[in-house]
């Protein structure tokens, strides 16, 4: 049978990692005096992650954070450190990325109860999350949106585990966190069977507070993409962060759909109209050519006497209020590198294999993000 052990060490890191780091210069940036290149600052080192091997010894009582030392961590990286603007965001994350891997594997040694275990992998749920997001445009030697995704799931699914155990148990726990975290998992998820149906198989009460969540994973199962994007913006800012993550592949299967269902010789397609059911916001706008030509789309420049396929339509239904909020004074018209530009759909010219459009931060999350208040606020006590 495994046994556990119980940590001792009341410190961020303990002294004997200390002075092994010190002495082999390895202490980070954000662990050093101001102006010193070797010297640590006691009250900033934070124990870094360690990988479990064949051969190596197992780590000392001393060696091991107390729960108040865990958490204490956690708060120092998520309110000091991500305030720290030295250097950029991904070598903030990096640092951040690895101490807090290093508190959920002592959580694990320790195996700690299931609300001090929630206290620990809240946090790094939402640290994750916006990460995901803030860096998705980053490039992929600075950032593995693979990494960042594998870890944001495996900390969902333990997080979604200990709420069960806690229902087992009769026990009381913040309920606007559960659902904030089971909002995640259904966006995090978005389009997946399991996470509908494990949505779907909830208590009344939380289904309720969730119902934008699962309809969104419903629509996306039901590929009413158009559906999707207009649900987006009423998420809270962490979840709209997460579905903004997918808008370039929602984008492209739209466009897919568009390149079979508009296919014609003659007629074309207006770009205004494509900009406003693909829900480019105004500030977006000049993105719509950049993404034609990724996925080889024909543009041409609309006649005027020439029938469009979609004229009718954009005659009859007015944009949705998203469109107009005054986020941006241009429209698409005004543009003249924009004006009077048309899309002729080919089967034939876009490629159904071509992965998706990179992901790109978007104004409007950015936005919401801000307005939610300060950064350790939303990571902390959201």
């Amino acid at each position: 049978m495994e046994s556990f052990i119980r940590g001792s060490c009341e410190t961020m890191c303990p002294k004997s990692e200390i002075d092994l780091r010190t002495k082999e210069k390895m202490l980070h940036f954000y662990e050093l005096k101001p102006g010193s290149r070797t010297e640590p600052d006691l009250n900033r080192v934070v124990k870094e992650f360690a990988r479990s091997a064949a051969g190596v010894r197992r780590p000392k009582h001393w060696e091991i954070r107390t729960f108040p030392a865990l958490k204490r961590s956690v708060e120092y990286l998520l309110t000091e450190i991500i305030l720290d603007t030295r250097r950029s965001y991904t070598f903030q994350y990096e640092f951040i990325f690895d101490r807090l891997r290093a508190v959920r594997q002592e959580l694990v040694m320790q195996n700690l109860s299931t609300k001090e275990s929630l206290e620990l992998l809240v946090p790094s749920v939402r640290f994750l999350s916006y990460s995901a997001y803030r860096l998705c445009a980053a490039p992929m030697n600075e950032f593995d949106p693979k990494i960042c995704s594998t870890h944001l799931q495996e900390c969902l699914k333990k997080v979604l585990r200990c709420y069960e155990d806690l229902d087992q148990e009769s026990v009381e726990y913040d309920r606007n966190q559960r659902i904030q975290m089971e909002g995640i998992y259904l966006i995090f998820n978005l389009g997946s069977m399991e996470a509908l149906s494990r949505g779907i198989n909830l208590s009344k009460d939380l289904r309720e507070h969730l119902k934008i969540h699962l309809t969104l994973n419903l629509e996306y199962i039901r590929a009413n993409f158009y559906k999707v994007l207009e649900g987006f913006q009423s998420l809270p800012p962490l979840e709209t962060a997460l579905a903004s993550l997918k808008l370039s592949e929602i984008r492209r299967q739209m466009l897919l759909r568009f390149s079979v269902a508009f296919q014609s010789k003659q007629l074309t397609v207006p770009l205004d109209w494509i900009g406003h059911i693909l829900h480019y916001r105004d500030d977006e706008l000049n993105l719509i050519l950049t993404d034609c030509e990724y996925y080889n789309l024909q543009l041409v420049e609309a006649d005027n006497r020439q029938s469009t396929v979609v004229d009718n339509q954009r005659r009859a239904e007015p944009k949705d209020d998203w469109w107009e909020d005054g986020f941006a004074a241009l429209s698409l018209r005004e543009q003249p590198d924009l004006a009077g530009k048309s899309v002729k759909f080919e089967k034939a010219r876009m490629d159904p294999t071509k992965a998706a459009v990179q992901s790109r931060r978007v104004r409007f999350v950015d936005r919401k993000l801000d307005e939610s208040g300060s950064l350790p606020k939303l990571l902390l006590h959201c």
